[in-house]
């Protein structure tokens, strides 16, 4: 989706929640007056939202390649990011239910009480749900996006009765709204409509349950108008409660997918309401934040579309994020520095490893070694050993050392002989000798 046509369509969303809002909540609101029951938003706050999120899947269209090899779900760009959301999302429901008794005073506190305890009730049942599922469907393997998604649907199921509402029915409710979920998935996507978080089935579908549940299990809280004197078809009320509640989803739904479908349709004659397609490869992160993640299929797509006649320059030398640009320096340096190290130390071991060159004495016609040994010692300051050797002019080698008494193999390069630097205190001075 285009950036800037998410904005505009955010701020004309006003339209597409509060007049439902009004008709459920309002003193006019005609859902209202009928005796429509929705107590924390099953209805105005997530059919709503899954209704539009659905409009907007099957106009935008799958992203590139979705389905060419199937409807298989893609993995999870960041599972703990995800959880993290869960238990966030989870934690705030607590507030979000029971604050819809608008206070603690008289009667009210009993009933927010009550709806925290069912709203993680309905919880419960909708993760054991969905942990049951992912297990029988990826044998024996829990997968993250079941579960996740499952408890959010049991939590949205809750939401419109969470007081009304006995502990197992709670559960009840809640495994319902997650199967309604974890079997909706699939279903979108054989019918093409990619909804990479699932919005369509945890807001939308669950949403519809959760409406409708009112209808089969509110119990009249006698201390509390929320139903006007009214009960559910499984508590001896009848089908009226039903009935509404059922013309309330079929309004909210229908309401959310039509003001959503004319609201992109008016905002895609003035921007495009989908990224270009070679935009689309390189990701909406890149081409409209300037946030460059390291995975490789960022590079591979910037290499792919080099060719073509795409202005990149401004994303091109993007840094990734979650580097600093001061450590990766300092660690190539490091970097560097080791390999030269290496690369000496192998030099070393070559030379070491080459036996003496042997010279003939034209006098005696035995074979000796020649041997200069005259070399310059010198002492320890400031934690290093700073030596020159001396042999008829060959080489002259520069050796660093450390304090403390020690022994290093020097192969000299140029020569052919190994030395051994022996080193007794840090305040004598350095002892070299051949090595025969």
């Amino acid at each position: 989706c285009n950036f800037k046509a998410y904005c505009i369509f955010s701020f004309f969303n006003t339209i597409v929640y509060c007049i439902p809002a009004g008709w459920v909540w309002g003193e006019h609101g005609f859902l209202k007056n009928l005796g429509v029951v929705d107590i924390a938003g099953s209805g105005p706050v997530h059919l709503i939202g899954g209704a539009s999120a659905f409009a907007s899947a099957a106009i935008l269209g799958p992203r590139l390649g979705r389905y060419a090899k199937g409807t298989d779900p893609l993995p999870l760009g960041n599972p703990v990011n995800a959880c993290m959301g869960l238990f966030v999302l989870w934690w705030g429901w607590l507030a979000f239910n029971s604050g819809s008794t608008y206070g603690v005073s008289g009667a009210k506190w009993a009933y927010a009480a009550r709806a925290a305890v069912m709203t993680m009730m309905g919880s419960f049942g909708g993760g054991s749900f969905s942990i049951i599922y992912s297990m029988i469907n990826n044998d024996g393997r829990m997968d993250v996006v079941d579960l996740i998604n499952g408890i959010l649907a049991s939590l949205v199921s809750v939401t419109a009765g969470c007081y009304l509402y006995h502990a197992w029915e709670a559960i009840l409710i809640g495994a319902i709204g997650s199967a309604l979920c974890c079997f909706g998935m699939p279903l979108f996507d054989r019918m093409g409509v990619d909804d990479p978080v699932g919005a369509s089935s945890v807001h939308g579908i669950a949403g519809i349950w959760g409406v409708l549940a009112v209808g089969f299990f509110a119990d009249n809280p006698l201390r509390m108008d929320t139903t006007s004197g009214r009960s559910g078809l499984f508590k001896g009320g009848g089908w009226y409660m039903l009935g509404v509640q059922s013309l309330s989803a079929l309004c909210l739904a229908c309401w959310g997918v039509c003001t959503t479908f004319v609201l992109l349709w008016l905002i895609n004659k003035v921007v495009p309401i989908r990224m270009d397609p070679n935009e689309e490869l390189l990701g909406a992160d890149l081409m409209e934040h300037r946030i460059r993640h390291t995975q490789i299929g960022i590079s591979r797509a910037l290499s792919a579309l080099a060719p073509i006649q795409l202005d990149l320059d401004d994303v091109i030398d993007a840094p990734p994020i979650g580097r600093n640009p001061g450590h990766e320096r300092c660690v190539d340096e490091i970097e560097a520095a080791s390999q030269k190290l290496h690369q000496w130390r192998q030099a070393m071991d070559k030379f070491a490893d080459r036996p003496a060159r042997e010279k003939t004495d034209p006098a005696s016609g035995a074979s000796s070694r020649r041997r200069s040994k005259s070399f310059l010692s010198k002492s320890h300051r400031n934690g290093k050993d700073n030596a020159a050797f001396d042999r008829g002019g060959i080489t002259t080698v520069k050796m660093s050392g450390r304090e403390g008494k020690e022994t290093h193999q020097l192969s000299v390069i140029g020569s052919e002989q190994s030395y051994q630097v022996v080193s007794t205190d840090r305040n004598a001075d350095r002892n070299f000798a051949w090595i025969d």
